[in-house]
């Protein structure tokens, strides 16, 4: 097998990745200080957010090296048994390209913070084959060719993370990160390499957070959709029901990040006014968004004619129940501020849970 070759390049990430965490740990405090001068009532809670936008980023950086790393292993460059293709196995079958197979069960058995399925695709945008096998028998299509990941890839000619789709394979939530496989000769795509992330790792690094009573980090992605939440006590972002949730995206904070802005802002939510934080999340071609939500009554802003907001409690938001945002003093406001389980059946007896 060549996973020893992406097993390489994942340690070289790895230490890259700790060298940039320990710089990143160091610069946090005057980052912090910096950034979030506008807020009288600064805490560490600005760190958190920091670092767990440092964690995330980190995150998707490495199932990016894992995947490209993959795409560059000689038994993804052949589709040898193409002439295997059925629509009644939703690709070809479970016997067939077994190094393919070998190399996608592999890599969810070793990665499985990372990953929750490996797809490959034909170039026109049709299933070649899908791990677990079990997921491919789960298709309700063999055209992925209308999903955005697809489209990025194909109009980028690059790697390409669509926003949160509804799985043909699962019924559950999940964004899919795809990598082009060329033909050395004359540039054309040959195929592709595909993963679902796996939401429950993010879950948990949002979880692990430390936050009071009246706090609330969620991550969105460019659309608005829920990929985390700190609260445990929401509906998991895995479900398909929260795929359904656009209400994130009438907030300006969500707005602002996904332009690339961090900062904080005050916002009507649940009818009280609430103090945003928001922080941009690179996520290979896009950007995902952190929102920290924030309230102990009252807030106190050192920016001139802004006082204190009104004495209110705050009900953290929900999926349900955020209302269409209204920005209090906006122009004052728009300060510049910083289960997947391990795969449940390699050979294809059960679905896993993503």
């Amino acid at each position: 097998m060549r996973l020893h070759i992406i097993t390489f390049g994942i340690v070289l990430f790895l230490v890259l990745t700790c060298i940039q965490q320990s710089l990143a740990s160091e610069a946090v405090s005057s980052t912090n200080e910096s950034n979030f001068s506008y807020i009288n009532n600064v805490d560490e809670q600005e760190n958190e957010l920091i670092l767990s936008s440092l964690a995330i980023e980190n995150q998707l950086q490495k199932a990016t090296a894992i995947l490209e790393l993959t795409s560059k292993l000689p038994e993804m460059r052949t589709l040898s048994y193409l002439n295997q293709f059925s629509t009644t196995h939703n690709g070809i079958p479970a016997n067939a390209d077994i190094e393919k197979r070998q190399i996608g069960q592999e890599i969810l058995s070793k990665f499985p913070d990372e990953f929750v399925s490996f797809l490959y695709l034909m170039p026109n945008g049709t299933v070649y084959l899908l791990e677990p096998f079990a997921r491919q028998q789960n298709l309700t299509s063999t055209d992925l060719s209308h999903r955005d990941y697809y489209k990025g890839m194909i109009k980028t000619n690059n790697t390409f993370l669509g926003n949160v789709i509804t799985s043909l394979s699962s019924g559950r939530n999940q964004a899919q990160l795809i990598v082009p496989i060329f033909d050395n000769a004359n540039d054309s795509i040959i195929g592709a390499v595909s993963s679902g992330l796996n939401f429950e790792n993010y879950n948990k690094i949002l979880q692990s957070i430390n936050l009071g009573n009246q706090q609330r980090i969620v991550l969105v992605d460019s659309n608005g959709t829920k990929i985390a939440d700190s609260d445990k006590s929401q509906p998991s972002s895995i479900l398909n029901i929260t795929h359904k949730d656009t209400l994130y995206r009438n907030l300006q904070s969500f707005k602002n990040a996904v332009k690339g802005e961090k900062g904080a802002l005050i916002e009507e939510v649940n009818g009280s006014n609430t103090e945003i934080q928001y922080k941009p999340i690179k996520a290979v071609q896009n950007n995902w968004v952190l929102l920290l939500f924030r309230s102990s009554g009252a807030f106190y802003i050192s920016t001139p004619n802004l006082g204190r907001t009104s004495n209110t409690t705050m009900n953290i938001p929900s999926n349900d129940t955020i209302l269409n945002s209204n920005i209090t003093n906006k122009s004052s406001l728009n300060t510049t501020l910083p289960e997947q389980l391990p795969p449940q059946s390699i050979n294809g007896s059960t679905v896993p849970k993503i």
